[in-house]
């Protein structure tokens, strides 16, 4: 099926365009709709996305336009089913009661409308011009999903939720917008977020910042590591090595609880050769032999996001693999003179030991039903991010101002 770009009047003061391909939306306006340059909504990135996970995945794509056909704003939206393994499903709500989560589970076996990246963290799902108020962007994304779930449910490919993922702390006052549209706030799991001091010009420096407690750890999780080497991969070297990553990365997906999305190896190969540099993707070796990769993105901002990685469980145990990964992603902030590191949601103790602090982050959810809508918000209520040791591994004199 494809489909036509379909244009449409909204109180006579936006258009929507919506496409089922990135491969149909109209290049040049969708390239000057994204304001920030966000890596995540270029066109280049979404095409290695679509092309290696459609069969994954269904995607679609709004164009939001004045009554002057300017570019206005874009959106990028999955489909995804959650109706293949009932037992997984809970896990969308994090930790929530027993009792009512067994209200929801029959409501739950259907699609979902993802309005965000799956395979990131923050707020990749859109861009919207300065000129374009929150309040009227929260209000066309609505609209915009609303076509989308019109156009599947017409094909009886019902969909019944909206999810719009996943909003930073300083954005919570705009994204509650999306309250008035009767869509249920949450927050999840933080994120954990490395800022780079502007004194550190070298990982010494980092090191030296550190009390004596930690900086013995780190030195640990070097000693411990020492016999591993690590080297930037191209597109070429990671194909050439597909099945090895396949099965490292595999091996960290069986220990997550819940993943609406997952990449695969051949992901990894398309955004490289799509986004070149602006993916870095560091193969770990013991013995000439692939133990563990970490993928992480460059983004606009000079800040790298740590996406994914992929390990050896048994070296990862016998030479603090991932601790290694960690602070290899330190050492090349440094180097390359970044502001930030968003190491993501997992580990949050263990990264606190780094120095990385936790940033609140918040999704939205809505049913199609109104009456079902209305049973989320006691399930909402009781969802509790999970609780973790903060640690701090800085001098007590040492500030990031």
């Amino acid at each position: 099926m494809v489909w036509k770009p379909v244009c449409v009047k909204e109180k006579s003061e936006f258009k929507i365009g919506v496409f089922d391909s990135i491969d149909l939306v109209n290049s040049e306006l969708w390239n000057d709709a994204n304001f920030e340059e966000n890596i995540y909504l270029s066109i280049s990135y979404l095409k290695a996305i679509e092309e290696t996970l459609s069969s994954e995945l269904s995607f679609r794509y709004l164009q939001f336009y004045n009554q002057k056909n300017d570019p206005i704003g874009i959106a990028v939206v999955q489909i995804v089913s959650i109706k293949d393994n009932i037992e997984n499903h809970e896990e969308i709500f994090c930790k929530v009661a027993e009792n009512i989560r067994k209200k929801l589970l029959k409501t739950i076996n259907a699609k979902v409308l993802v309005c965000g990246n799956l395979f990131s963290c923050g707020e990749n799902g859109y861009a919207f011009s300065d000129s374009t108020s929150p309040k009227d962007a929260m209000a066309m994304l609505n609209t915009g999903l609303k076509r989308i779930r019109e156009s599947e449910n017409i094909n009886d490919n019902q969909v019944s939720y909206y999810l719009l993922k996943e909003f930073w702390p300083e954005s919570f006052t705009n994204s509650d917008l999306l309250k008035k549209h009767d869509f249920k706030g949450f927050m999840i799991d933080v994120n954990m977020v490395l800022p780079i001091h502007e004194e550190w010009k070298s990982f010494d420096d980092y090191l030296a910042s550190m009390t004596a407690k930690f900086r013995t750890k780190a030195k640990s999780a070097f000693k411990k590591s020492v016999e591993l080497t690590h080297r930037q991969l191209t597109a070429t070297e990671i194909e050439e090595s597909s099945a090895r990553i396949q099965e490292l990365f595999d091996n960290v997906v069986d220990q997550s609880e819940f993943s609406l999305g997952e990449l695969k190896a051949s992901t990894f190969i398309e955004l490289k050769r799509a986004i070149g540099d602006k993916l870095k993707f560091t193969g770990y070796y013991l013995n000439e032999k692939l133990v563990g990769f970490c993928c992480a993105t460059i983004l606009s901002n000079r800040s790298v996001e740590a996406n994914y990685v992929g390990l050896d469980y048994e070296v990862n145990r016998s030479k603090a693999l991932y601790q290694r990964m960690l602070y290899d992603m330190v050492a090349f902030a440094i180097e390359k003179n970044l502001i930030k590191i968003h190491f993501g949601r997992t580990a949050e103790e263990l990264k606190s030991t780094l120095g990385a602090v936790p940033l609140d982050m918040k999704l939205y959810i809505r049913h199609r039903n109104k009456l079902s809508n209305q049973l989320l918000k006691p399930i909402i209520s009781s969802i509790n991010p999970s609780a973790f040791e903060l640690r701090n591994p800085f001098k007590a004199n040492f500030t990031f101002g």
